[in-house]
């Protein structure tokens, strides 16, 4: 089946499965079959499942010694399924270089809908870890007997993870790309201006990083001087925001109106830029239950959304969510992805 001119040397694959687990899944069938063609091109395949226990600490020291990565979802509704976005969401926490010039093979597939935007995304957070485009498995299958039975699925899975097997053998070159320079969350902690309270943060450990990031106390006249520049500089800002026609001012409302956080622990600053207007961005801070909104732009602010007015008004009236506007490409964004899937749940629009 395989052709033998393709073998010769030691390669080391990892399979990266989230899908259900369930005996008729279609990417657990789809996976089978891509071990064995790795196996019959004698390359060391390693799987992972995500429905065990947290393995992500384990597959990122796995990545050192490895050319190439499978991640093998199944789409049910819509998205990648929270195992894989999880895992995903954790990799990129990480913030370390093992993803640097991985090639990846994705395996989408569905019976419903939905497999086309959740191959889009998971390439779009490849990049945005530093891996490389490879190839891609995408498609309706109505029935999960046909992955076993049907030639023609069979020899398009065959056939791409022999292309797979030469991407990586070749060490192919491809072009960069726009998300691959996104930026990657930075584990030592700054002070950011704050709206709601001014803290004093001496010692503070850090997720999943296990890292010790401490902040130096300033001398209390700084501080105090700081502040009262902060609270003059928030103060003319709210006023700008209500004495100008900017457009900025019906989306500020709206937030208001739309806000639902009850989660104190909960803090973030989101920065809206409305790319066909200027002057009009918008920065949200979220804070102890409470929201904060004026016209301006933060650049390190924890999520910058890139958003045409026509999508933010349709996001803004309960048309569009902020989740659906990114993997259907409607609207970009950069920074800490697990807070900018919070926003559709902070957020609660109705039509009006």
């Amino acid at each position: 089946m395989s052709p033998n001119y393709l073998k010769g040397g030691h390669m080391k694959i990892l399979i990266i499965y989230g899908g259900s687990g369930l005996a008729d899944d279609l990417s657990l069938a789809a996976v089978k079959r891509i071990h064995t063609v790795l196996n019959e091109l004698e390359v060391e395949v390693k799987q992972y499942n995500l429905e065990n226990t947290d393995i992500t600490e384990e597959i990122t020291n796995e990545l050192q010694s490895t050319k190439g990565v499978v991640l093998a979802t199944t789409v049910e509704w819509m998205g990648i399924g929270g195992r894989m976005q999880t895992f995903l969401d954790q990799c990129y926490a990480y913030n370390n270089q093992y993803f640097n010039d991985k090639y990846l093979m994705s395996v989408i597939l569905t019976k419903t809908n939905g497999d086309r935007d959740a191959s889009n995304y998971i390439l779009k957070c490849w990049d945005m870890l530093g891996g490389l485009e490879g190839v891609n498995v995408c498609g309706k299958i109505d029935r999960f007997v046909e992955l076993e039975t049907n030639e023609e699925i069979i020899s398009v899975i065959d056939k791409k993870t022999e292309d797979f097997y030469r991407i990586i053998r070749q060490k192919r070159n491809v072009l960069p790309t726009g998300t691959e320079n996104f930026s990657k969350p930075v584990i030592d902690q700054h002070i950011d201006d704050d709206v709601f309270a001014k803290m004093n943060i001496i010692d503070e450990y850090v997720g999943d990083t296990k890292t010790k990031a401490k902040i130096i106390e300033e001398d209390p006249y700084i501080v105090e001087q700081r502040q009262d520049i902060e609270e003059i500089s928030d103060f003319l800002k709210q006023q700008l925001n209500k004495n100008t026609n900017l457009s900025g001012n019906k989306y500020i409302d709206r937030f208001l109106e739309a806000f639902i956080c009850e989660d104190s622990s909960f803090t973030c600053t989101y920065n809206i830029i409305i790319i066909n207007q200027k002057n009009k961005d918008i920065i949200l801070k979220v804070k102890d239950k409470k929201l904060a909104g004026f016209i301006g732009t933060d650049v390190k602010a924890d999520v910058i959304i890139n958003v045409e007015a026509n999508t933010l008004d349709e996001i803004i009236k309960g048309k569009l969510t902020v989740q659906r506007g990114f993997l259907t490409g409607k609207l970009k964004a950069k920074g800490n992805f697990t807070l900018l899937y919070e926003f559709d749940n902070i957020f609660k629009f109705t039509d009006f």
